[in-house]
């Protein structure tokens, strides 16, 4: 009797390899991001890269990563500056706190979203799998 020999494994059963995320440019701008929450400049870098790895984008996976991360850094700027001057606004016109701590509940909300969408797609950048809306402002 002979045995048969063993069946290789498909992509989508392959053990998980480290050395995959180093080539991974998605989840490497993901890792600025949430690196950006103690260091506060690497997002920057992050968006730059994002920014100039899209036009070099192979496949359609990678496209749409770089398209919603990219959406996710302005989105959270953008909110940022609204929180940062609608707080000052508010803070003048009543004297008083409530419009610093208006800005500040924004503002964090705003983080808690970014970490969210950095986090989903960092998820699926180790899947290699394209966002499923990479234009949306939700998750």
């Amino acid at each position: 009797m002979t045995e048969t020999p063993p069946r290789l494994p498909t992509p989508d059963e392959a053990p998980w390899n480290a050395t995959n995320l180093l080539a991974n440019r998605p989840f490497i701008i993901c890792v600025l991001y949430l690196c950006s929450y103690f260091t506060g400049i690497s997002a920057i870098v992050g968006v730059v890269l994002a920014h100039v790895f899209i036009e070099g984008a192979k496949e359609e996976w990678e496209h749409t990563q770089f398209q919603y991360l990219i959406r996710t850094f302005w989105m959270l700027v953008g909110s940022w500056m609204v929180a940062l001057i609608g707080g000052i606004v508010v803070a003048i016109q009543t004297d008083g706190g409530a419009g610093i701590i208006a800005g500040a509940l924004l503002a964090f909300a705003t983080l808690i979203l970014a970490s969210a969408r950095t986090v989903y797609a960092m998820i699926n950048a180790v899947r290699q799998k394209p966002m499923p809306r990479p234009r949306t402002l939700l998750i």
